[in-house]
Parts: C-alpha cells; structure tokens; sequence
C-alpha cells in the first residue's frame, strides 16, 4: 500500500502548491509526472512468476540448459565452426515449458482458433491476465476504461507449423503474422477503449513499449497502461543468423563484464506490467513495485560503424536525456540494469558509456552497481527490456543486488582504481542512507534503439495492525469447475502456511481485488482454522455447512427478494450484536426508534437491550418493524439491492418502508397505531398452521366458516387457519384424527380473520394522515396478489392487510415465473418462512435459492455474512469493501486449465532438413460428395466438417452453429467447403443465422447441386 509519508526528503511528501514530490541527495522529480509499477507477472527459464524470479537472481541460478528436441533436433545443425551457414553454435538456451498448453475457455476462444493462434499469443494473454491481478484490478473495473494496451511479440516462428498444415486462412494469418493482433485480442477481451498497439523495435521492443506508456500516461492520453512481450523460440531459422554472425555464445552462457565474454544465449520470456500515475496508485491504495520517473529513447543513427554495431554517442547521449527527463543527477543511481547480453563488442561500449554519464560528480566512496538478468536466463530479445525492468524494480523493492554470475575477471574497465562501476559478484543490500534508491535500465535494438528508463524506490507502507474481526467471508469464483476447486486448496495452503496474510487482509482482497467469475463458491468462519476446515471441504469434494455455493456456473445475476415475514421471528436478545458492531445497521434502527418514541413513549432500543423477552402484539411489532427495516438497510449497504419485495402480513409495513412508499415515521405510525388497537381491543382468537391447500382447509373449515377463515397461503400445502379459538379448537381435532399436521402460532390475537373486522373503521381514523408515495423498488402486495409500487398503501389498504388472507404462495410463484434465476432474502431475525419458499421453489421446478439473515441465538455477524456468502455463490453482487478495513496483499491468482494445442504437421523442413511432405489438413482430408444427396448424409458431413473445422470433438446437430464457435471466419470456410466437396452453393451469411446442422441440412433439400471438379 503506497501512501505519503513525513518531512523525510527521500519518501514522497505533500507540498504547499498541492504537488507530490519525490527526491534524494541532490535532485527532485514531481510525483505528478511519476508513473508506478503495481502489477507484475511474466514466465522465464526456471520462474514461472516475480517471486520465482527473484528467488532465482536471489540464489545465484542458472537457468539456461540444452535446447529441448520438443522445438528442433538442434545436434542436427550443430557446428562449433563460426560464421558458417546453416548451423548452430550452441546447443544451449533459456527455454520455457508447456508453451503448447492455454486455458482457451477462459478467454473464451474456440479450439479451432486456439490451435493456430502463436503460442506467444497465448502464453501472453495469460501472463497480462496475471499483471491485472497482480495490480488487484477487476474486468469489471477494466471494462470501458482509458487503459492503453502496448504489446509485442517476437517472430512469427508458429506460421511455419500452420502454413505446413495447409491453414492459410484468416484466423491461421491473425493467430501468427499480423502484427499487432494480440494487443487487440487483449483490448477485445477486457473491453479496454484507450490506444491499442503492437511495438517493435528489436531487442529494444518491451522497454520501449514501456516508455511510449509513460509518456502517454503522463500527458493524460490514458489512465492505466499494459504493457507485455513474448518470445518463444520454435525453430531454429534465427539461430542460423546469429550464429553464422558469430553473436551467439559457444560455451552457452552470458558473461557480462567478463574479459572472456564470448556472445549472447538465446532465450525465451514472457513478460507484463501494469503502469499506473503515482498520485492515481496513491489514491486506489494499490501496491507498488518501483516508480518509473524518467525514460528517453533514441538511435545511434550513423555514429556506430554500421547499422547492428553499439555507438557510445548515442547510448550516452540517451542517458543523458532520460535523467534529464527524471530531473535527477546520474551521479545518484545507485543501480544500472544493463543490456549486457556478454558480447565482446556491445559490452564494452554499454559500460563505457555509462562509466561516462552516471560518474560525473560521483563520490569515489559510492560506485554504481551495474548487473545483468541474463546472465541467469539468458537473452529473451524481445522481452529482454521488460525482463530488466522486473528485475530493476524487484531491486528497488527489496533493496538487495544479486551477484551477475559468470565473471571469474571483470573487464579493465572495471578493473580501474576509483572505477564509477562496480560488478556485484554476489549479492549486495543497498545502504539505507535516507535516500531514494535510484535505478537505471538500458535496453538495446540489433538496428540501433535505445532505451534507457529511470526508477526510483517508492516509499515503504508503516506496519498496519491486522483487523480482528469476529468472522470473515472469503469469496472464490473461476470459470471451470476444477479451477474452483483448486482455488479452494491454494487458499487453505496459503492460510495455513506460516506467516501467512492476516485473514480480514485475505478475505479483503478475495473480495474487493478478484474479478468474481460465473462459478462462485464462499466461506465463512470465525477463525483461520474454521475457513481452512470449509476450504480444504470444498477442494477434497466434501461438504460443508460452512462453505456456499455448488460451484455451477451462473448465467446472468439473479434477482433478489426480499421477503419480510410476520410475527414470530423474534428472540431475546435479537438485533443486539449488530447494535453493537454495524454502524449502519445501528444508524437505521436509530430513526426507527425515534420514530416508535414519538408513536409509544417507550424505546425499542432499550427493550432489545433489556434482553426480555417479547410477548405481547404491542411491543412484538413495533420491535420487529425496526429490526426488520434496519437489516434492509444493512443488506442494501452490503450491496445487495433487492428487485422486488414481498411482506407477509405485518411484514408488509417494512416492505413498504424498504420499497420507499412510506416514510420510516409512517410506516412507525401503521405498526404502532394498529398494533395498539389490537391490544386495546382484544378479541379471543387464535392461529393454527395446518399442513393443508387453500381447498382443503376450506373444507375443513366448514359450517365453522362465520368464525373461521384461511388466514394465510404459505404454499400449496401449508395454510393458516385464523378465527375463533373454540372453533378451531374443534376443527384442528379433526385434522389431527386424520393425520394431519397441526401447529399453533404464538400470536395472542386473530388476524387474518372475521374477528378483526370491526377494526376497520377505527383503522381508518387512526391512519388518516399516512402519505404513501410511488416506491423505487417493486412491491408484489400478499393482499391483493399483484405488483404495486405502494402509492395506494393508505389507511384504507392497512386495514385489508390486517383483515384478508396473506397470499404469500402467489407471491412466490409469481416472483418465479420469469425463470430468472432467484435469492429469496428473507429479513428477519429468524428465518419462519423458509419452508415455504421452498415449496414453491420445488413447485416450480426453478433456479432459486432462500437465505436467511439472522438466526436465533448465533452470532450476528457471522449469520449475515452466512447469507452474504450465499447470496454471492448465486450469482448475486456483494459489496466486499464494506466488510471492513483490509490490506491489498498477495493471495492466489487464477488456476489455469490448460489443454494443448498445436498444429501437428509433421516435421518442418528446415535448411538442410530432409522433412517429410506436409500433412494434409482436415479440410483437405474430407472427401464426402456422395452425403449431398440425404438429409441424414449431410447431417453426417457437417458434423464431421464444423467438428474438425472448430476442433471440437463432438458436435450435436441441434445447436445452432453460432452458439458452437462458428464466426464469420469459420463460416466463409465452411461455406466454401461445401461448395466445393458437395456442389452445394451456401453462404457464409446463410451459415451464421440461427439454424442448426439439422436445419441446414434439411433446408438444402431444395437448393441445386453443382457439378465438383
């Protein structure tokens, strides 16, 4: 977390004129113009991500090795001969593994576009995905943004496979030589709108990107930058130039600043960063790696002897405007990241030129350390300025150098007393001397670019004190079921590792930095020993009451219900946690007491606090009212907005205080006055629950219906009986005589019934001055079985509320019947009417799902966040940030499901290969003119054609071939493909409507065939 800090001039501080700077003995840059490093992911030989790489520079690794047979059989082309043709030098690199694997469904592209799409594509779009997440950003927070996208890859090497194959179509030319394409496919996926490119600049490509982004950001052309490269290396065509150029290594390692330094080692890398304006990361909290404070770039135009060869002019000249740029002295680096690929031309000119620069008005006490990350994993060219960036900040971030390895006798030039440059042959931690630590990278083009970029240190976060909470709600989502899974293990390993994160940290961060996925899964636990006991659950496949969620995928948000149900909710003791600990829960039950006050004379507040228990109508309702209104409150502030309310009877008056038809003092003024005169004008009555229909209990019923009526429809099978207690009394003999189930409600009093009739008048009286208004949320009225917005809710509709049957079973059927998904949200300090919502969700056969807020007698908190875990694995919006306070830290990112795919066309013939002809592709392998003339023969063929044309193992003839993956690309090859195989002429736009293969093939019935050639 970056934040401003004191009077030290090293850190950031705030100054008069409202401008951040940032400075260090000597020099000052303005934090307006800075540019921070949040976001940080990349692959390289032995790292996989940051923490992989810099325990790898950390420990001295080595990760170059032979170059694998899985690319080219390299031992065929080996020669140890320099400059000649067709040959290799070294049979050592820096490589990757798994480059054939992607997680395609995650990006949501067809396996038949996957298989021709470069790898380095591929392995990119996963890397910047990692960069965004490492940035804590979200797709949603993404999605229309101003974020510039400046990517590259290296070589279209993958083309040969595919033209091999004989794929020479669009999706075969845009998966592998059309420049720029995987910016776009990034841009398309994330739906970012800022300027979109591919950059090229030879080795100097990534770094340069870099400083095309800083600048962009810095004139206010975009508000966040992501920048990536990758280079893979799948022939051996480059290694032929470089090695007959005599610039790759023989003995197969970089030896920068070495007297033996003999040519570079290819490797491979991918690469991304996220770039952000310092007072913008300041401000989102983000965490930050290093702070980009200058960058320039330049050529060496005609001062180097020939176009490849290093020109110290113009590196110096480079050097010189980047700190400009900065507004720092050279003299103040303390660390310069070199190109140093350990050539014996280009190295010397690099550190001559920067000797030069950086020791003008250096102390002789405090030389520049100057290193090079390939040493450890060789040169990835392209990728190669980005490789040093990452290095350069993970530096600054931990204030340590590692050793360059492979010096055994550095180069006179930093061999010379008082030397401005120093070569750490092993790791050096940086002097905390109140200063800004300064780093410089330098990143060189075969064609004459320069690159130099400028970072400095950001400030350290001071130690912030973990959140204690009394229970914490971790959300997990992903796109493919396994990758759900394996969250859930990746999480209960970090939580229980030790040392690990601060759980309100983690659960932060889950919630608040991850992009929630249509596969949703949640926890919720006390502890850190509860959430790794639900965790470790759901990744062994085993239940849990504390864990949420079956994992399925949820097509589109559900709608939310809140149902409010009537009296019997309540508990001793209810509301008091929440009292206690939510402000916002607390501040609503504040004005619902107030409200009461003025109503009654006596407080709801204190009543609760009391901890006595409710018994009579007078006191019960009113307490409930403000309970039930302020958990709204609580769950809308939460970020669950609800669509539609429904109220069962009583609960009708919160509704409508929800749904914004009545103000809070008037719905305290119904709940009030009513309750009073049921008080004062009781009536003997009582209230049966039988588990009976509408019909059959008004059979039962009977000659008793005078004095007794069905009160209330729960559902299809559960009704409330209401009305004299001695007729019921005799009724409910019968039916438990029969077997039926019998239960009678704690209620003092008969709503719902012929006994509170005479009460409509004086209802009228009491509740002349409501002013009920248009809601702003939907109320489906258990009084009039319809939708209303509560403008009618007056005095005269209180009364029917009191008097009519509650249908609360059309209510619920209703709300299902769009077979929208469903989350009945039921406010009340106990759920009552859960056994009834299912009902009708079994009922209906629907997608729909029932939480409850409180329950008697557990701990508040954690029952809320129980139903907030519930309402989020359905789909539904959760506001994590009003959890509570937490830090933005490390937690696990996205489980990749990768398959392969790969072009398999044989081996490639190469200079001096003696390969094997191309494979046929699938297209050219199906001859099946003789299934024009059958519905079922055509079905038969194009299945078989869109399966091998999508790479889909399995086609069902029913779906339409949009939804299956076919594109505009696709269906131009389809179409000519049964042109040409059946004589059947068809459009591409005719393969892009809604039709099936099964329609299709019915539908060419009709259509002429040509004569196939």
């Amino acid at each position: 977390m970056m934040r401003s800090v004191g009077k030290n001039p090293a850190k950031i501080r705030s100054r008069c004129a409202g401008s951040t700077v940032m400075t260090g003995v000597g020099g000052m840059f303005s934090a307006d113009r800075t540019v921070a490093v949040v976001g940080v992911a990349c692959r390289f030989p032995g790292a996989r991500n940051a923490v992989e790489l810099w325990d790898l520079l950390l420990s001295g690794g080595d990760a170059v090795g032979e170059i694998p047979r899985q690319r080219f059989d390299a031992e065929k082309w080996y020669s140890p001969e320099s400059g000649q043709p067709n040959t290799i030098r070294s049979l050592e690199g820096g490589y990757l593994d798994d480059v054939d694997n992607f997680d395609a469904d995650f990006f949501g592209i067809t396996p038949g576009e996957a298989a021709q799409m470069d790898p380095q594509q591929r392995i990119l779009m996963e890397i910047v995905w990692q960069a965004v997440e490492d940035a804590g950003l979200t797709a949603g927070g993404l999605a229309g943004s101003n974020t510039g996208v400046y990517l590259s890859t290296f070589g279209t090497e993958y083309w040969d496979f595919v033209r091999a194959a004989g794929r020479r179509g669009l999706h075969a030319a845009m998966g592998t030589v059309v420049p720029g394409m995987v910016a776009g496919r990034i841009a398309h996926h994330l739906d970012l709108r800022g300027p979109t490119m591919g950059v090229a600049a030879n080795c100097a490509t990534s770094l340069l990107a870099v400083h095309l982004a800083v600048r962009a950001l810095r004139h206010g052309e975009i508000d966040l930058a992501i920048v990536g490269g990758a280079q893979l290396m799948l022939s051996p065509d480059l290694h032929f130039a470089v090695s007959e150029a005599d610039m790759l290594s023989p003995t197969g390692r970089s030896r920068f600043g070495d007297v033996s330094a003999d040519g570079y080692v290819r490797s491979e890398g991918v690469g991304a960063v996220v770039l952000k304006r310092l007072p913008d990361a300041t401000r989102d909290r983000d965490r930050g790696y290093a702070a980009i404070v200058g960058t320039a770039t330049g050529n060496n135009g005609r001062t180097g002897p020939s176009l490849t060869a290093p020109a110290q002019i113009g590196q110096e000249s480079t050097l010189r405007a980047a700190y400009l740029d900065a507004g720092i002295s050279p003299a103040l680096v303390d660390y310069v990241e070199a190109h140093g690929p350990g050539t014996p031309a280009g190295d010397p000119v690099e550190l001559q030129a920067l000797a030069d620069v950086l020791g003008e008005g250096r102390p002789t006490d405090r030389p520049c350390l100057v290193g090079s990350v390939k040493s450890n994993i060789g040169h990835p060219e392209g990728v190669a300025g980005l490789a040093g960036l990452i290095k350069a900040a993970l530096v600054l971030r931990h204030r340590t150098v590692p050793a360059t390895l492979h010096v055994t006798e550095p180069v006179a030039q930093l061999r010379q007393p008082g030397s401005p440059l120093r070569l750490p042959r092993r790791s050096q931690v940086l002097p905390r001397d109140g200063r800004t630590a300064i780093a410089g990278v330098t990143s060189l083009g075969l064609a004459g670019a320069i690159v130099h970029a400028v970072l400095a240190e950001l400030p350290e976060s001071g130690p912030v004190e973990p959140q204690e909470r009394s229970a914490y709600l971790l959300p997990l989502s992903a796109r493919h079921p396994e990758a759900l899974r394996q969250a859930a293990e990746r999480y209960a390993e970090l939580l229980r590792a030790p040392g690990s994160p601060a759980l309100a940290d983690v659960c932060h961060t889950a919630g608040v930095r991850r992009t929630h996925f249509e596969r949703r899964t949640a926890v919720v636990g006390a502890d850190r020993e509860e959430l790794v006991e639900a965790l470790a659950a759901i990744g062994s496949r085993r239940g849990s009451a504390q864990a949420f969620g079956d994992g399925d995928a949820v097509g589109e948000p559900p709608k939310i219900v809140f149902v409010y149900p009537g009296q019997g909710s309540q508990w001793p003791g209810m509301a008091r946690e929440l009292l206690a600990t939510s402000e916002v829960f607390a501040g609503r039950f504040a004005e619902c007491d107030r409200a009461v006050r003025d109503e009654t004379g006596w407080s709801p507040a204190e009543l609760l606090e009391s901890g006595a228990e409710l018994s009579t109508m007078d006191f019960v309702q009113p307490v409930l009212w403000a309970v039930q209104v302020a958990l709204a409150a609580l769950w809308r502030d939460l970020g669950v907005e609800p669509d539609l309310v429904i109220g069962h009877s009583m609960g009708e008056v919160a509704a409508a205080v929800t749904a914004g038809a009545l103000s809070v003092a008037d719905g305290a003024a119904v709940i009030c006055r009513r309750a009073a005169l049921l008080a004062e004008r009781r009536t003997p009555g009582a209230m049966w629950a039988v588990q009976l229909s509408e019909q059959a209990a008004q059979r039962a019923i009977g000659e008793h219906a005078d004095r007794v009526s069905v009160g209330v429809v729960n559902s299809r099978t559960a009704t409330v009986l209401s009305g004299d207690p001695d007729a019921l009394a005799e009724i409910v003999a019968g039916l438990r005589a029969d077997g039926v189930f019998c239960r009678q409600v704690r209620v003092d009093y008969a709503s719902h019934a012929p006994q509170v009739e005479p009460l409509r008048p004086l209802l009228h009286d009491v509740l002349a001055d409501l002013r009920p208004r248009p809601g702003r949320v939907p109320v489906h009225s258990t009084v009039l079985d319809s939708v209303v917005d509560g403008a009618g809710f007056d005095a005269g509709y209180w009364a029917d509320n009191l008097i009519r049957p509650v249908r609360f079973e059309a209510a619920v059927r209703a709300a299902l019947a769009d077979r929208r998904p469903t989350v009945f949200v039921e406010i009340s300090p106990h759920p009552i009417l859960s056994l009834a919502i299912e009902d009708g969700i079994q009922d209906a056969a629907a997608r729909a799902w029932q939480v409850a807020s409180l329950r008697r007698d557990e701990p508040e908190h954690k029952s809320m966040l129980a139903g907030l875990a519930a309402v989020y694995a359905a789909g539904g919006e959760v506001a994590f940030d009003r959890l509570g306070e937490g830090r933005f830290v490390d937690v696990p990112g996205y489980s990749w499901q990768h398959r392969r795919f790969w072009i398999d066309a044989g081996e490639i013939e190469w200079p001096g290969s003696t390969g094997a002809a191309p494979k046929a592709t699938p297209i050219d392998a199906l001859h099946h003119a003789e299934s024009a003339a059958t519905v079922p023969g055509r079905i038969r063929y194009l299945r078989t054609a869109v399966g091998m044309l999508l790479g889909l193992p399995d086609v069902d003839p029913a779906v339409p071939l949009p939804v299956l993956g076919l594109n505009s690309v696709f269906a131009v090859q389809l179409a000519y493909q049964m042109r040409t195989e059946l004589g059947l002429r068809v459009s591409g736009r005719d393969l892009l409507g809604t039709a099936s293969i099964e329609d299709l093939a019915r539908e060419l019935e009709t259509r002429p065939r040509e004569a196939v050639s």
